[in-house]
């Protein structure tokens, strides 16, 4: 990689600004953490520290997380940091942050052996600008990790063609891919059949080394293969004491998103809203979801749609020659990405096994237009001025936009409120799963928590605590005898004329009964 760097100077200027886009005010930007985030740091501060989720099963394959299901690839990739560093906010963002800055060359690799030098200079300046790259780097959503590890795989595959071992750790990276993130049940398997299949055709691999790289891909998917039976046939755990494969609590997240029982009339129905769903997040880049996107600039820029579909038109163009062609691997993922469009209405986080290669395809256009002088000054001027005003935002008022989304001051707030008593606290239910921030806040041994919690709906898709340990949550699930409570800001008036002393956070209030 350091011979890459060395040889293109554009590409060591596009990794220089990525990170510094990546890594200014880190850790403070986003403010706060969101719920996911927190449930994927504290099951990794477990496993360092005790080999077990918050449900106490052991090393599971599948975090039991809120009742259906949480990727555990994330919190693996996070335990380490965490048990160096402690449970913080830079420590499990740390995984996110190297995975994105290592994705710059990684593209520029990819689009360097399918095409030529322009594409991959093009597309690594543009993954280090992606308004979508940049954000999805700097917070730790477990199904982040998708891209970069198809993105990892991808690039593996491509070298094989010289080196055809490294077939093998290719095949592993694809079952890898499996632990980051649900789509990746659709687009590994749709992926390599297509890739696969094409490489055979043009005699690409020895046979023995295709043998040997699908044992390798078998064996590092069985165990989350393992883990759909049983949750699909309602099987027992599968406890050892290397690993655990959960019965998961409540119904498995892929069940109740996916459009799955293709044999019914009510497929074609949903899959119809499914399509238009994805049609309407193409054009405007943006799903509402503020810890996603800006909706001003977008995954990549208002101007990229109509660039992107342009590439995938010059993508299909190169494929279809008979000789056999580079290109047709990142073919194959986009058609892969699309398939989910049936299956799934998406967002910009279940979508975004699709974004590098759309990267991609707005790269190969761009390439394109490069050769006429006037568009290629109109195309830079354009992106550069759209990058300033992404940055500025960003960086600017994005985090009190942003802030609903993580709750900001509330890990503060926990911590200094479980400190004013040894009796019980009360947490505002006006939070998402607010006992996730008790347990990033105060990192208490998992077993306190799974075996004293209580739950309003267990067996749901997300299991609302009620209470765990002496921590209640929601004013209705709060005793009379309560003397401290973690409030949002502006609901002191609820509390009548009882006295308190207040401690005032950004966004929250502790109330302490003297």
């Amino acid at each position: 990689m350091s011979r890459l760097l060395a040889a293109d100077p554009v590409l060591l200027a596009a990794l220089c600004a990525g990170i510094v886009l990546r890594v200014w005010r880190f850790g403070d930007i986003p403010f706060g953490l969101h719920q996911d985030e927190a449930s994927m740091a504290y099951d990794a501060y477990s496993l360092i520290h005790y080999g077990i989720d918050r449900n106490g099963f052991r090393f599971p394959v599948m975090l039991v997380s809120w009742g259906s299901g949480m990727y555990a690839l994330a919190s693996y990739l996070a335990a380490p940091f965490v048990g160096i560093f402690g449970l913080n906010v830079v420590a499990v963002r740390l995984p996110f942050l190297l995975s994105g800055v290592a994705s710059i060359p990684l593209l520029y690799r990819l689009l360097a052996d399918s095409f030529e030098r322009r594409v991959a200079r093009l597309g690594a300046v543009l993954l280090a600008f992606c308004p979508w790259h940049i954000m999805m780097s700097r917070w730790g959503l477990d199904s982040n990790l998708l891209p970069f590890v198809f993105l990892v795989a991808t690039v593996l595959l491509l070298r094989s063609l010289e080196r055809p071992w490294l077939l093998v750790p290719a095949a592993g990276a694809y079952a890898l891919a499996l632990y980051s993130y649900g789509t990746a049940y659709v687009t590994v398997p749709a992926f390599l059949v297509l890739a696969v299949s094409y490489g055979v055709v043009h005699r690409r691999w020895p046979r023995r080394t295709l043998l040997v790289a699908g044992a390798a891909g078998a064996l590092v998917a069985t165990p989350i293969v393992l883990y759909v039976l049983i949750n699909n046939f309602g099987w027992e755990s599968l406890e050892t004491p290397l690993l655990s494969i959960p019965r998961l609590s409540g119904v498995p997240r892929y069940q109740t998103v996916g459009n799955v029982n293709v044999l019914s009339l009510d497929f074609l129905r949903r899959a119809a809203d499914n399509l238009a769903q994805a049609g309407h997040l193409l054009r405007t880049q943006n799903d509402d979801l503020i810890s996603n996107v800006l909706p001003e600039y977008g995954v990549l820029y208002w101007f990229s749609p109509s660039l992107g579909c342009l590439g995938l038109a010059l993508l299909i163009g190169k494929a279809v020659r008979r000789q056999f062609q580079r290109s047709a691997f990142l073919l194959a993922w986009c058609a892969a990405a699309l398939l989910l469009t049936p299956f799934l209405p998406l967002n910009i986080n279940r979508a975004n096994v699709a974004l590098l290669p759309y990267v991609a395809c707005v790269a190969l256009a761009g390439a394109l237009l490069w050769q006429y002088r006037s568009i290629a000054i109109a195309l830079s001027l354009l992106f550069g001025v759209c990058s300033l005003g992404f940055a500025a935002s960003y960086f600017g008022s994005y985090p009190w936009r942003a802030s609903p989304a993580f709750f900001p001051s509330l890990v503060e707030a926990i911590r200094y409120a479980s400190a004013q008593t040894a009796g019980e606290v009360c947490v505002t239910g006006r939070v998402n799963m607010p006992y996730i921030f008790v347990l990033f806040a105060n990192a208490p041994h998992p077993g306190t928590f799974y075996r004293s919690v209580a739950y309003e709906n267990p067996g749901a898709e997300f299991q609302r605590v009620a209470s765990f340990d002496r921590y209640r949550f929601g004013r209705q699930n709060c005793p009379d005898s309560a003397r401290v409570f973690v409030v949002p800001r502006g609901e002191r008036g609820e509390f009548g004329r009882r006295a308190f002393s207040a401690k005032q956070f950004e966004y929250y209030t502790v109330l302490s009964d003297p």
